[in-house]
């Protein structure tokens, strides 16, 4: 699906929405910390270093979306409130691990990221998406892309929820902080960039018909990426590097995030791969790659994380 410079084309897709909604740093780093069980505004103030207008205003978008709901309690003879997931808001922990993970394996840090243990079975752990449909493990190279039919299309400046690029310092706490990654999902046009270099768009003005970017920012965009190494340029135009196409689960989950909770009936339906193997649309399902258990919310955790008593018990005002 391309954009219809007319404005009177197909609507924004699943993937557009989720793009728009969770492509933004601070948004995803109160959704880990909330994942982590974090639910008061100060204790997000003191953990993410963020500003008073930036955190109430990522709380009010993902409590109005759906991801967060208020809760009232008392302290000191107060009434206050706080926030607690919903299913929509849990559910981005996959988004939230594959962010995680890819960022331990490909951006080298002073400070590493915590092994990611998974519960089930005790053994240090990386995702390994599946088809839901044959259980087969599943990469880029394993699916049917078609770069001209439906690639992600982020919407006009007056769709995102975030004027600006988050350009703030990122937080201490080297669990919080993730600068590769952010580079990619943190940002709604990054986001888009990367995920039609994935379909396979190559092309600086194949982009720009793609995602109706306009030319500075799809420059900069490119140019952040080369040198991040996610992407390089050769004669035909650009191509994902090794380190770029390792983001396949942080976009597939992206994708399918916004499947199954901003798919509208009768709307347009997010792109979907094909499975080669099997013959179906992609769907993905993630496992342990040690045990092959099916991966929920709660079962991939760091090394040496509190129990969730003891999380509950920091988690002050």
């Amino acid at each position: 699906m391309t954009r219809d410079p007319s404005g009177t084309g197909p609507g924004p897709t699943p993937l557009d929405l989720a793009t728009a909604l969770l492509a933004d740093t601070w948004t995803l780093l109160i959704l880990q910390r909330a994942l982590l069980g974090v639910r008061r505004y100060g204790r997000w103030k003191r953990t993410l270093g963020i500003s008073d207008a930036s955190l109430s205003s990522r709380l009010r978008a993902l409590t109005g979306a759906g991801l967060l709901e208020t809760r009232p309690y008392r302290e000191g003879g107060r009434s206050r409130q706080e926030y607690g997931l919903t299913a929509a808001g849990r559910d981005t922990w996959g988004l939230l691990t594959a962010i995680w993970l890819w960022e331990r394996a490909w951006v080298p840090r002073e400070v590493p990221l915590p092994d990611p243990v998974h519960t089930g079975c005790g053994a240090v752990t990386d995702l390994l998406v599946t088809c839901v449909h044959c259980d087969r493990a599943v990469g880029l190279d394993d699916l049917d892309l078609d770069p001209g039919a439906r690639v992600p299309i982020v919407g006009p400046p007056g769709a995102r929820l975030h004027p600006r690029r988050t350009r703030a310092h990122l937080p201490a706490d080297p669990l919080s902080a993730f600068p590769g990654a952010m580079e990619i999902v943190g940002d709604r046009w990054g986001a888009a960039v990367l995920s039609a270099s994935l379909v396979g768009v190559r092309t600086f003005s194949g982009f720009e018909r793609a995602l109706g970017v306009s030319p500075d920012v799809l420059t900069d965009r490119l140019r952040r990426f080369r040198a991040l190494g996610v992407l390089d340029r050769a004669a035909d135009g650009y191509h994902p590097t090794a380190r770029g196409r390792a983001t396949f689960p942080i976009l597939t989950c992206l994708a399918d995030w916004g499947r199954r909770w901003l798919a509208a009936e009768g709307g347009p339906a997010a792109y979907e791969g094909v499975h080669r193997a099997c013959g179906l649309p992609f769907r993905p399902r993630l496992r342990c790659r040690e045990c092959r258990e099916e991966l929920v919310f709660g079962t991939v955790l760091p090394a040496g994380l509190p129990t969730g008593g003891e999380r509950n018990r920091v988690d002050g005002d």
